[in-house]
């Protein structure tokens, strides 16, 4: 008798509702014009996909699900925090997706923290190591003073070119962003055909595969995102700066840098170091195929968004707008009238904007 009715609750409940009221659909109509709904978005917590470790695939489950907990027979829900955060998200509109028909043929994005470091800390001395050889049957190796704050539990070996020795330095084994792991994913985007099983990153031989990644004591483990939040936030501890030692490389006259305005990047040449950390750099600006250049000097004023030299110095392109064929607006570039492009821009700015390799320069006559 109780079956019977719960059965007929349920039918009651899941009865098909009436149709809207011809008042009502004008309002929903009237909403629908207003909003595009391609470009929604509810938050970090659901974007697309939701908690997908800011790439596509598994939100670590599998790793998961091997600890000793789980929420039905656990003693206390401490370790069942929903609301942490991925500090490195990925927009919806700027997700891959899988799935579009077209021939299985679509690249991945590998996160930098696909496989996070739970114990991130990396700091301390290195080696440098010999070969051990017939004449010297040992591998002998000079490693750095010990210091009180060196704290490591991974090497890298590194060949040195042209000699039978190597370098153990301690590495970050974060994949993809420390330095560890090779070969890295270029910008984090595999090609279609580059493009490796989910479970394949990092990529080791069957042989060294070890199940989870990086190896801790059972007692010692914690789940994904609890390791990816701790990885992240030694990652902005460590960040470099623009003054810091171990953050700036010497420059001087000659070298090649880039010149960081903002956003934007352009190869640049130092000419000049002077006192105070500020150097005279020459940049090359990309002028339009045949255009005329003039030689444009420091008075001039120009800059990398400024380059069009007139009678009273430089002054910024300007937008030329046409419609093809197809009724498409087309959008170009040209200096205006009575101007031509400077052949080289030359600019005394902040050596704090310069980079050389990965690091900020500081200037030095030579």
């Amino acid at each position: 008798m109780m079956l019977s009715i719960s059965i007929m609750c349920l039918l009651s409940a899941t009865a098909v509702p009436a149709a809207p009221s011809h008042k009502k659909a004008q309002s929903l109509l009237a909403r629908r014009t207003k909003d595009p709904g391609y470009n929604r978005n509810y938050g970090v917590m659901g974007g697309i996909p939701v908690e997908s470790m800011s790439r596509l695939g598994g939100d670590g489950s599998s790793h998961d699900a091997t600890l000793d907990s789980n929420m039905w027979t656990a003693d206390s829900q401490s370790n069942k925090f929903p609301f942490l955060d991925d500090l490195n998200p990925v927009a919806p509109m700027d997700s891959l997706h899988h799935g579009d028909g077209a021939y299985d043929l679509d690249p991945v994005h590998v996160s930098e923290y696909v496989n996070p470091d739970a114990f991130p800390t990396v700091a301390g001395k290195g080696c440098k190591c010999e070969h051990a050889t017939k004449a010297s049957p040992r591998i002998k190796c000079e490693c750095g003073k010990k210091g009180s704050k060196d704290h490591y539990t991974w090497l890298k070996d590194t060949p040195v070119t042209g000699t039978n020795k190597y370098t153990l330095e301690p590495a970050d084994i974060t994949y993809r962003g420390g330095n560890y792991w090779e070969p890295s994913v270029k910008a984090g985007i595999a090609s279609p055909a580059d493009r490796l099983p989910e479970k394949n990153y990092p990529n080791v031989a069957p042989g060294d595969v070890i199940f989870p990644l990086p190896a801790s004591a059972d007692a010692d483990r914690v789940g994904i995102k609890y390791a990816r939040y701790m990885d992240q936030v030694q990652a902005r501890k460590g960040e470099c700066d623009t003054i810091s030692e171990g953050c700036t490389v010497a420059c001087k006259p000659g070298d090649d840098v880039v010149f960081e305005i903002g956003n934007t990047k352009a190869n640049a040449k130092v000419a000049k170091a002077f006192v105070g950390n500020a150097m005279q750099v020459t940049v090359t600006p990309t002028a339009p195929a045949g255009a005329p250049t003039v030689p444009c000097a420091i008075a001039d004023a120009c800059s990398p968004f400024r380059y069009c030299k007139g009678p009273k110095g430089c002054v910024a392109m300007k937008d030329i707008q046409t419609h093809n064929w197809q009724g498409r607006l087309i959008t170009a570039h040209a200096c205006p009238a009575g101007t031509k492009v400077c052949a080289t821009i030359s600019q005394v700015v902040s050596a704090t904007m310069l980079k050389k390799g990965d690091k900020t320069c500081k200037a030095v006559a030579r």
